[in-house]
């Protein structure tokens, strides 16, 4: 089967790695991919996954002279199309600044749907309920071929024409049950069909090496970002230190907040037990986890005052694949991903539960143990990229007649 991706930037642009194994998996397995970064940017990032997946993109800017000019000559050929395109996000989207979000890649869509259509594609999907997916439904409505859409997080809540696009496409898909949940609470009871769980797959590594840290190693990855919750692993490191807890914490990711927190981390004196380490290559860290270089995983996911709140985090998957114990908090998906002992859930914005969960794992080899191989089973069950994929594949291939 070959499946055009939509993507927001990736492999041209950071904060899509999720993405990369299920593309290079669908290749596994006999189908072909073809990526379409939405905004790509000029390089390509860093890592060999990243690579992989850049031999299967046909990267071309949002919009530019020759975009605009193939958009128009398209627009010409097929007026009413693009009337009733510009009609419905003038109706649908709900405010003026998601208008102009998604008036704004109608050039690209359309050029798209005629590169869709000259490539021979079978299916589109798109990640993101945000304008990628708008870019995928105009290219669907150009092309006549069959689309469909991920839904992750704030996506969902941003309701970017949702009723419109789950009409359109053959299937929305939420990565947890709380997606689900929000997703059917945006749409008229006759869509709920259209909305299935499938999580979001990591690859299960084949050799991992245990090896036993002299200084236990802590690493949270993921965005600077408010949602991330950075301050209060912080604040639970500086408690750690005044108890004469002596670890290392590397922060994997960039954004934002980098500022912010590298003065936190300067006024509470913990230079020498917090490195910022900025954004390196997916596959770097899968190759940390691989080699022993990691005691355990802290991720102090919180709910920001505006309601956002996390999926299930790949990058927590990824350490349980590697049967790496885990931290985090009982926000958004999380729970679904660490329950029946698969992790250590404590409550959000409590540095002082998540200074006791490190210190615990810290100084228990038998509980790290125990958790770290729940969490590896739980992943191998419910996460692996094969099964992720294939199930993703029936969805791609299924009749219409059976939404």
């Amino acid at each position: 089967m070959k499946i055009a991706y939509i993507t927001a930037q990736t492999p041209y642009g950071p904060g899509e790695s999720f993405i990369l194994p299920e593309v290079i998996e669908l290749k596994k397995q006999g189908h072909e991919a073809v990526v379409f970064p939405l905004r790509p940017k000029k390089e390509l990032e860093k890592g060999q996954e990243t690579a992989a997946v850049g031999k299967l993109t046909v990267r071309f800017p949002l919009f530019d002279f020759s975009v605009f000019l193939r958009a128009l000559r398209l627009a010409i050929l097929r007026p009413a199309l693009v009337a009733y395109i510009v009609v419905s996000i003038f109706q649908y989207s709900g405010s003026f600044k998601k208008i102009l979000k998604n008036l704004a890649v109608v050039p690209k869509g359309l050029v798209l749907g005629e590169e869709v259509k000259k490539r021979d594609i079978e299916h589109i999907h798109a990640h993101w309920a945000s304008t990628p997916s708008t870019a995928a439904y105009i290219a669907s409505l150009f092309s006549g071929v069959p689309w469909s859409f991920t839904a992750h997080r704030w996506d969902i809540a941003e309701g970017n024409m949702l009723s419109v696009k789950a009409k359109s496409s053959k299937f929305i898909r939420a990565i947890n049950m709380r997606g689900v949940n929000e997703l059917k609470g945006q749409l008229p009871n006759g869509l709920w069909g259209k909305v299935c769980m499938v999580h979001m797959g990591v690859k299960l590594p084949e050799n991992v090496v245990n090896v036993n840290q002299s200084l236990f190693t802590l690493v949270c990855i993921g965005n600077l970002l408010p949602v991330k919750g950075h301050q209060f692993l912080l604040k639970a490191l500086f408690l750690l230190k005044e108890n004469n807890v002596n670890l290392r914490c590397l922060l994997f990711g960039d954004g934002p907040l980098r500022d912010e927190l590298q003065q936190i981390a300067n006024k509470l004196n913990l230079n020498s037990m917090v490195e910022f380490c900025g954004r390196v290559a997916h596959d770097e860290i899968l190759n940390l986890y691989a080699t022993g270089g990691v005691s355990a995983v802290v991720h102090p996911s919180i709910e920001t005052k505006d309601g956002e709140k996390e999926g299930i985090p790949v990058a927590l998957m990824e350490a349980m694949a590697a049967g790496v114990p885990v931290i985090s908090t009982t926000t958004g998906g999380i729970p679904e991903l660490l329950g029946d002992g698969a992790g250590i859930l404590v409550p959000p914005e409590d540095s002082e539960a998540l200074a006791d969960a490190i210190e615990q794992l810290m100084k228990d080899h038998e509980l790290r143990r125990k958790i770290g191989a729940k969490g590896k089973e739980k992943v191998k069950k419910e996460f692996a990229i094969d099964s992720v994929v294939a199930k993703m594949v029936e969805l791609f291939m299924g009749s219409e007649d059976e939404k």
